[in-house]
């Protein structure tokens, strides 16, 4: 009997290593974060009684470690390479809570399943800026458990904003492949590797203020072996958080051909190098 218990448990330390590979990393500040501004809602009281504490904005989100939340790393797919993977069918989700977009950083995968929510009792505007896929524009002015968007068709990075409250803002990422995540408050990520082949990759990192171009974004090598790679740690200068990223001026028309509306006016956006 005793030896039935051991190989048990030898099988399930097997699997729980098998079930834990990945791509693992961690991105931090090299030197002191910024500090963020409040944002101040006062002016709309449904949205200032949500936050009895101050809410700043979440440019750069960093621990007195350095720890830097909010980047996006991606294994970098080569022109011509088909990376594998299994594509993602769970729905990506964005919410608007406390009129803060929540996430403020989302990922999703070409294809998948796109769903936006309203957790407040008022209006919302989600207004996304896509130049390479379609953008989207509409208003929720109630509670809503998900209104199901068109998923997304190429990779690209872009930002969504509510015209109703200017200071909501998000980001979302799309790649034509599952091998990505978002960094956490903690600076950690972790990337499945389900459907990767061992190998050589290249790791980008994107973030809104640090490296917002889509053309020239930093990157780390890693190798990818039995399903396992660790990824060197990332770092970006502190001191360059509050460099302004690269802009054009975008004239989005509305499609009356009335006067322009609040939803419509010139828009600064990301720009691709």
């Amino acid at each position: 009997m005793k030896w039935k218990i051991a190989v048990a448990a030898l099988a399930v330390a097997g699997f729980g290593s098998l079930a834990s590979a990945d791509i693992t990393g961690k991105v931090t500040l090299d030197g002191k974060p910024p500090e963020m501004k409040e944002i101040d809602m006062s002016a709309v009281k449904e949205c200032a009684s949500q936050h009895p504490d101050p809410v700043t904005e979440q440019t750069v989100v960093a621990d007195d470690k350095g720890n830097l939340a909010n980047v996006i790393v991606s294994i970098k797919k080569e022109e011509g390479k088909d990376l594998g993977g299994e594509a993602k069918t769970e729905p990506a989700e964005l919410d608007q809570k406390g009129c803060m977009y929540e996430p403020h950083v989302l990922t999703m995968q070409t294809g998948q399943p796109f769903k936006i929510k309203n957790a407040d009792p008022f209006l919302h505007n989600v207004h996304s800026l896509a130049t390479v896929n379609p953008p989207f524009n509409f208003g929720q002015p109630n509670k809503d458990e998900g209104k199901d968007v068109d998923p997304m068709k190429a990779a690209e990075y872009f930002r969504v904003k509510c015209d109703v409250h200017p200071w909501m803002s998000a980001y979302i990422g799309v790649f034509e492949h599952p091998f990505f995540a978002v960094s956490k408050a903690d600076g950690t990520y972790t990337i499945p590797t389900k459907g990767l082949a061992d190998g050589e990759y290249t790791l980008t990192f994107w973030h809104e203020k640090y490296a917002s171009d889509a053309d020239n974004l930093p990157t780390e090598k890693i190798t990818v072996k039995d399903g396992k790679a660790e990824a060197p740690e990332h770092k970006f200068k502190a001191e360059a958080a509050m460099a302004e990223p690269k802009v054009k001026d975008v004239i989005l028309a509305s499609s009356s051909g009335d006067a322009k509306p609040a939803c419509c006016q010139m828009e600064k956006v990301a720009a691709k190098k």
